[in-house]
């Protein structure tokens, strides 16, 4: 009996010990780096409310976002190692963000089974194809067939398609034949410079597709197609393909970041390639912004559910995300796993293509898949369709 009371003794004895132990210099030096990391992560939380034209700084901030989660858990932890009370400065603020967390990261907490086809289920895939576009084949013929092989044999019911590229040696005729278990189609070339061919947007489905329209962003080259699609006699969904304005960060840019040349690099160099890459991201926030503002009315007032996918070019922690997302369901939100990435660039930190959904459609998987024929991966989803009346109540 006196030993179990000594161990005790001597347990709280160190306890006290650790609360009464005083800082250290660098206790002091993260207790700065804890603030200054709370109030970057509130700030990045607000970047999905403030208008780039309004605040672009704040769109830089929610670009930061992953890394600024990433350094707040560690900070939380090691106060709670360290058994002080400024723990509570970054729990807080994590706390705040645990909905926007979910647009990064869903963690695996059980394992994950395969369902079988529902009835009344779509597959969906939305994929950036980089215009069938790859260094060792000028003329994107081999790249074309290659992808368009790999999308049919994912059997898509729905195909939503970005950098849709159609020339004389690859015409859209021969990526019709590759894709002949999706005979509807509608096309939106942004950009040509002879009739039948050019750059754009595609939408390619197993269903009737009975209207459709585009819009064609001003002073750029990207732009949205919607179209509306039965899927049986009176239920029609409008699905809507969208590709924002570019970042216009070119490899030559990416190649400056990610590599050994920005540390080798003279300060006067290194100041000026990041003073022109901030300008050019700073810029292209802003146009984002507007093609976003101009396509959200469209998506909310849509007479039937949707289905809205594409490259925005932004990330969950954006104006431009949170505005044509509005009420409706994110895919990966619902069912993705772990941490992903949409784009093969910048360390694939990167989610920037959705798939977005009308809440009354249920999500019962999500997969983006690994393809070295474009700089995007593809989006895989399949979804469940509720009992559907033509129109909304």
């Amino acid at each position: 009996m006196k030993k179990e009371v000594y161990g005790e003794y001597r347990r709280t004895d160190h306890k006290s010990r650790v609360r009464r132990r005083g800082m250290n210099l660098l206790d002091y030096v993260l207790l700065i780096v804890t603030v200054v990391g709370a109030v970057l992560l509130l700030l990045a939380y607000m970047a999905r409310y403030i208008n780039p034209n309004d605040g672009w700084v704040f769109a830089f901030m929610g670009l930061a976002a992953p890394i600024f989660y990433i350094v707040n858990v560690a900070l939380l932890l090691y106060w709670v190692l360290r058994w002080r009370v400024y723990a509570f400065v970054p729990l807080v603020v994590l706390l705040i963000g645990i909905g926007g967390i979910s647009s990064f990261f869903r963690p695996v907490l059980s394992k994950h089974y395969v369902k079988p086809v529902a009835e009344r289920s779509l597959t969906v895939v939305s994929y950036n194809v980089m215009g069938f576009l790859s260094k060792g084949d000028p003329l994107r013929v081999s790249t074309m067939r290659k992808t368009v092989s790999f999308i049919d044999s994912l059997s898509p019911d729905l195909l939503f398609i970005q950098e849709y590229q159609s020339t004389p040696k690859a015409p859209s005729r021969e990526i019709d034949s590759l894709l002949a278990a999706l005979p509807y189609r509608v096309i939106n070339y942004r950009v040509s410079a002879t009739p039948g061919h050019g750059w754009g947007l595609a939408i390619y489905s197993r269903y009737p597709l009975i209207r459709s329209g585009h819009v064609d962003f001003e002073n750029s080259t990207n732009s949205a197609l919607w179209a509306d699609v039965v899927i049986e006699k009176g239920d029609t969904l409008r699905l809507f393909n969208n590709h924002l304005q570019t970042t216009s960060i070119n490899s030559s840019d990416r190649d400056f970041i990610t590599t050994p040349e920005f540390i080798q690099s003279n300060h006067e160099e290194k100041k000026e390639r990041m003073r022109n890459i901030v300008r050019k991201l700073r810029q292209n926030y802003k146009i984002r912004a507007q093609q976003a503002d101009s396509l959200a009315p469209m998506i909310s007032s849509s007479p039937y559910p949707v289905i809205v996918c594409g490259d925005f070019n932004d990330t969950p922690m954006s104006y431009v995300y949170h505005t044509i997302r509005g009420e409706l369901s994110d895919a990966f939100n619902e069912k993705g796993h772990g941490m992903t990435n949409t784009y093969r660039g910048f360390f694939n930190l990167f989610r920037i293509d959705y798939v977005l959904h009308s809440p009354e459609i249920e999500t019962l998987s999500y997969a983006t898949l690994s393809s070295d024929q474009s700089d995007h991966n593809p989006v895989l989803v399949r979804l469940k369709l509720p009992e559907i009346k033509s129109g909304r109540k």
